[in-house]
């Protein structure tokens, strides 16, 4: 299975955490989305990429694998769709352009992006029901059919 999602993460006091080669950075309690999409089939899976960071043993190799190593942030749940199209840039671009989300650093998660974007990685002030249900709209506003995968470790 192919697709897009959005993961939902919640940081209960701030910390500072190094970010692979992006550096140190002090992150704000509140919450998280994280957009990311796996195109690919087997390990590269959509279903095995949201397993992938649910797990905490994992080496370190992309950026948001740095934020969820923290034993103080907890994903509380996972917008995903099914879909062929490489979508992760339109559904954060689509987060950036809410007057309430802010990038918390530059190019996380989008160090290799083609499209423009600021960063994968949002800031709320807002807690992550209501975090989660404005990333639905989005994915509803962008034709994507959204389901939520629920997972507290």
């Amino acid at each position: 299975m192919k697709g897009v999602y959005t993961l939902i993460i919640s940081l209960k006091e701030p910390i500072t955490l190094k970010i692979g080669k992006l550096g140190t950075f002090t992150f704000q309690s509140g919450t998280y989305t994280y957009t990311g999409s796996a195109m690919g089939t087997g390990a590269l899976s959509l279903e095995n990429r949201i397993n992938r960071h649910l797990r905490r043993d994992k080496k370190l190799k992309w950026h948001i694998d740095y934020f969820l190593n923290s034993k103080r942030t907890q994903i509380e749940s996972i917008i995903y769709a099914e879909t062929n199209e490489k979508s992760e840039c339109s559904v954060s671009k689509e987060i950036e352009r809410l007057e309430i989300a802010h990038i918390p650093v530059r190019k996380f998660g989008a160090s290799d992006c083609k499209e423009g974007c600021h960063a994968h990685l949002h800031y709320f002030k807002y807690n992550p029901t209501q975090v989660q249900e404005m990333i639905i709209k989005i994915y509803n506003k962008l034709n994507l059919e959204p389901k939520i995968f629920h997972k507290h470790f």
